[in-house]
């Protein structure tokens, strides 16, 4: 709980501005990449490394900083990933090479997976009951409303200033989120005192980041290229010897018995339904805009206005939503949405107006706030508290890779939809114009069928219970074996 004498909302408030931070940095890069690549002179291989440094660090650390945070502290943790996220942007900024920026955007990973492992465990502790949901709904709002905003805000820097201001504007909110932290969220760590898991560690990161590796550069490499197969095999091995590891180890990092429990499970294949069906649409209807219809970054991303907006107002009403009604009816509505939005976006084609694909934004904007905060909601409620962190990484692992699987996949089908020969001259272009539009549908249909199976096992595995709201006074129920 929130110590007494503190600003309440404060931990919410530092949470929520570090995720706003996170979440920008996913998206807010993608429309800058041309002019990254003009100014550093790097190559397309170079260039797409920016991206993929950030999301291999990141996804392959988070249940490491999670368990750590849950030994040695998740304030501690918290603020060490604000230092590190900030230290990390100033170099991103100050870089002098493509090299320089991959190496600075990997550190930035490293304190964005501190972050997020910590961010949702700290709200754990920190608020109960109606503030809970109140809490929740908060950071799934920012959640929501900050992917979309970040093709906009990427668009408006690299138009009114340098590229190099995406990665400079976080810094004051890194700090104010430091002097918040620092003063307002209470110190919460697990009560019994564990040995590191050096085995655990080790073994989880290198199979999650072989396995990142393999969907984010796989397409790239050839799928059955000898590099692909080693680090498709390495990462099978590590995860192997890791669920080893953790199943006989006297003190393991993460709790197998998590993962018997349906509703964490229900959960994590929620997070990773929602990120792998709608980040993909999120980059290639980005693309699609600027290579079609020829209009600049900052008015791309202002399409994706819809999404933020709906996202925004969806996600602030869904943290009361799993106090009140079952969690499984949310997230099967949620990701029924997220598959209906994006299977109405198919009705988009070349020449026609943007604004014929908005009634699928907003369908998808309605299931990406719905999703975030209930996926939240049952992952601390389900796990014990002395490994909130340790659970919240884990499902924030299911996420990332999530966003690795569904851009790779999608990148695949909207790379092969195009490599047909489209001739020369006007007819080449309009053919060329034709055949991303015919990429694009492929891409929502794709994404369309991952959020409706996540629907079908959300439908199955998540609790019918609500997850019920307790007066603040209240102590918390173990509600993990009911789960």
């Amino acid at each position: 709980m929130v110590e007494q004498g503190s600003w309440r909302w404060g931990p919410l408030a530092a949470v929520c501005l570090a995720q706003l931070l996170l979440m920008l940095d996913v998206t807010i890069v993608i429309v800058a990449l041309p002019a990254i690549a003009t100014d550093l002179s790097g190559d397309l291989q170079s260039i797409q490394l920016i991206v993929d440094a950030y999301a291999l660090t990141l996804a392959a650390l988070l249940l490491n900083t999670g368990a750590l945070a849950d030994r040695f502290g998740r304030r501690r943790v918290f603020l060490a990933g604000l230092v590190t996220f900030g230290a990390a942007s100033a170099l991103c900024g100050a870089a002098s090479g493509a090299t320089f920026l991959v190496i600075a955007r990997a550190l930035q990973g490293v304190g964005g997976a501190m972050l997020f492992a910590t961010g949702l465990a700290i709200l754990g502790a920190a608020y109960h009951g109606a503030d809970r949901a109140k809490a929740l709904g908060a950071f799934g709002a920012v959640f929501g409303g900050a992917v979309a905003l970040g093709p906009l805000v990427g668009g408006a820097i690299v138009e009114v200033a340098d590229w190099r201001w995406i990665f400079l504007v976080n810094l004051p909110v890194v700090a104010l989120a430091i002097v918040i932290a620092h003063r307002h969220v209470p110190e919460t760590r697990s009560p019994r005192t564990r040995r590191v898991d050096w085995v655990g560690q080790i073994t989880f990161t290198i199979g999650i980041g072989s396995l990142v590796a393999v969907l984010i550069d796989g397409g790239d490499w050839g799928w059955t290229s000898a590099r692909n197969l080693a680090l498709a095999m390495t990462a099978v091995l590590a995860l192997t010897a890791f669920a080893v590891s953790q199943g006989r180890g006297a003190e393991p990092m993460f709790d197998l018995a998590l993962l018997r429990n349906r509703s964490f499970v229900g959960s994590a294949i929620t997070a990773f339904a929602t990120s792998a069906s709608l980040f993909g649409m999120f980059v290639y209807l980005i693309l699609y805009f600027q290579k079609v219809e020829g209009i600049d970054g900052l008015h791309a991303g202002a399409r994706l206005l819809p999404v933020t907006i709906v996202a925004f107002v969806a996600a602030a009403g869904a943290g009361r939503l799993s106090a009140a009604i079952s969690p499984r009816l949310v997230l099967t509505a949620a990701l029924s949405c997220s598959a209906c939005g994006l299977l109405q976006m198919t009705r988009l084609e070349s020449g026609s107006s943007w604004t014929v694909a908005l009634p699928g934004l907003v369908l998808c904007g309605l299931g990406f706030g719905l999703a975030n905060p209930t996926v939240a909601a049952v992952t601390l409620a389900v796990a014990p508290p002395d490994q909130a962190a340790t659970a919240t990484g884990m499902n924030s692992t299911f996420r990332q890779v999530g966003v690795a699987t569904g851009v790779a996949a999608m990148g695949a089908i909207f790379d092969h939809a195009l490599r047909a020969p489209v001739g020369t001259g006007a007819r080449a272009a309009q053919a060329e114009s034709v055949a991303y539009t015919d990429a694009l549908h492929r891409v929502f249909l794709a994404g369309s069928a991952i959020a409706a199976l996540g629907a079908i096992l959300a439908a199955v595995l998540v609790r019918a219970a609500p997850l019920v709201a307790l007066p603040e006074s209240s102590p918390q129920p173990d509600i993990a074996a009911a789960a």
